[in-house]
């Protein structure tokens, strides 16, 4: 029992509950500010804990990570703006909804899901820690395929509207993803000679560009604000609330398919926001709202945003695998202060892990706390003209696509593919789907080309593989479903007769 307890008095020791609000608030911060998210934060943030002893260095760090991901949905839902590559699931029902007038319920939507996924992340740290080891076996590039590739069916469902325009747009995403250097072989493609484009094109222009350059661009040749005239701000932050305990089986849903994206390493909450987002597209009633303002798809993509960080903890602690980008600084942390990350951490450091889980939960419900407060003010921007309001977004997205990298060359992506994405919008594509091949295609080549290499050229591997047999089933039944429950009515309704 101290075991437990004595980690909960450290977290509210006044140095390190002061660190974890500072790790919350720049947690916040840089989720809202376009291109720098947690990674950026956190290797920051690594110098300064050069001193200081492993427990409030890990309150920093856990508290930074888990926190940035819902300053980001801020902006994704009043903005169009995603402050990190995972927040781009937000956007596509939470923005719908503040064009609606119905911010502060997609925020209230967030906001819940962002306190009960940080709680199922904790637990879930909890009960799988000791048969994570056999857990992340089961993962090859197989199912990194698979998982991708259950990601990409979202494309239908936010191309309602014309589902060819949707996959040519996805298709293309694909493509320009194949850019820069081949995952195996290592051979520069479509690199023209230029040593900018032989690492690809980097994910953070592109999605700023098409999302939110293209979007400021809309307005200001509409000459409109966010919310059109006449509109009101009709959104409560209980009706979000509310939206989320009356889709119970959707949260929990996506919890699981979060935390089993997560466990993947390397697959990260981009593809688990996608994945999970897909899922609720095929499963649930009316999926035609889906993309028009849905709060369903707001519940679906964040609750897997959050839910995932207990996935992505579990292989960095127990086999110094890290499960993402930010684990990967947070594995260098570790190593940092003395820690060898393994299945020993168990045994030899309890406390850290349970320092851990109270951290990744607390910080949650304080960056709820403090992110809702500055809401208010950030909704009324959304009634501020376009004149004003669009060059403010066009700027923030080009200082954020430099600071990521501080390549010149990023802002001239940036600009580009805002001009695409105007144009896109102009013809009835909708640029989500370019942005879900740019994200999700590096994945799906990798785990392609490596299970083939692995089974010398054999696609079986695909369905020999228990894991990806299972992931495929339940691709072809999201897939599929909508049309057999088609057939279940019409049957039944005959009998009925």
């Amino acid at each position: 029992m101290e075991q437990i307890l004595a980690p909960l008095a450290y977290v509210f020791q006044w140095q390190n509950f002061l660190l974890m609000l500072l790790g919350t608030f720049i947690g916040v911060v840089v989720g809202v500010l376009p291109g720098i998210g947690s990674t950026q934060a956190m290797a920051l943030m690594i110098p300064l804990t050069w001193k200081m002893d492993v427990i409030p260095a890990l309150t920093l760090l856990i508290s930074i990570y888990a926190t940035s991901k819902f300053g980001g949905s801020l902006t994704a839902i009043l903005f169009n703006i995603p402050g990190d590559n995972p927040n781009a699931v937000t956007l596509i029902d939470g923005f719908p909804m503040a064009k609606k007038g119905e911010a502060k319920t997609a925020i209230g939507a967030s906001a819940t899901v962002s306190i009960l996924g940080g709680l199922f992340s904790s637990l879930s740290l909890i009960i799988f820690l000791p048969v994570m080891y056999q857990i992340i076996l089961l993962f090859g590039p197989a199912e990194f395929f698979m998982l991708a590739l259950f990601g990409l069916t979202a494309i239908a469902a936010v191309s309602a509207e014309s589902i060819l325009k949707g996959l040519m747009a996805g298709g293309i995403g694909i493509l320009l993803a194949t850019i820069g250097y081949h995952p195996l072989v290592g051979q520069a493609r479509f690199s023209f000679g230029t040593l900018y484009l032989q690492d690809g094109i980097h994910m953070v222009p592109v999605i700023l560009g098409c999302l939110a350059v293209s979007e400021a661009l809309m307005l200001w040749m509409e000459g409109s604000s966010i919310v059109g005239e006449g509109v009101p701000l009709r959104g409560r932050y209980f009706e979000g609330v509310r939206a989320v305990f009356q889709n119970i089986p959707l949260f929990i849903r996506s919890c699981l398919i979060a935390w089993v994206v997560g466990v993947a390493p390397g697959a990260g909450s981009s593809v688990a926001g996608f994945v999970s987002y897909a899922s609720a597209t095929k499963t649930c009633k009316d999926p035609e709202n889906f993309g028009k303002g849905d709060v369903r798809g707001v519940i679906a993509g964040d609750t897997a945003l959050h839910a995932c960080a207990g996935g992505d903890l579990l292989p960095t602690i127990t086999m110094g695998i890290p499960g993402s980008n930010a684990m990967a600084i947070l594995l260098g942390a570790f190593v940092l202060h003395g820690i060898t990350p393994g299945p020993q951490i168990v045994k030899l450091r309890p406390d850290l892990i349970y320092l851990i889980v109270y951290v990744l939960f607390i910080a949650h419900v304080i960056s709820v706390l403090m992110a809702t407060t500055f809401s208010n003010l950030m909704e009324k921007l959304t009634r501020t003209r376009a004149e004003l309001i669009s060059p403010i977004i066009i700027v923030f997205c080009l200082i954020g696509s430099y600071i990521m990298r501080e390549y010149w060359q990023d802002m001239l992506v940036t600009t580009l593919f805002g001009i695409i994405g105007y144009y896109m919008r102009r013809h009835g594509f909708h640029p989500i789907p370019l942005v879900l091949g740019i994200i999700l295609g590096p994945i799906a080549e990798f785990g392609l080309f490596e299970a083939l290499s692995i089974s010398d050229n054999g696609p079986l591997i695909f369905i020999t593989r228990i894991p990806s047999l299972i992931i495929l089933l339940c691709i072809l039944t999201v897939i599929f479903w909508p049309y057999v429950a088609k057939i279940f009515v019409r049957t039944k309704t005959k009998l009925m007769r």
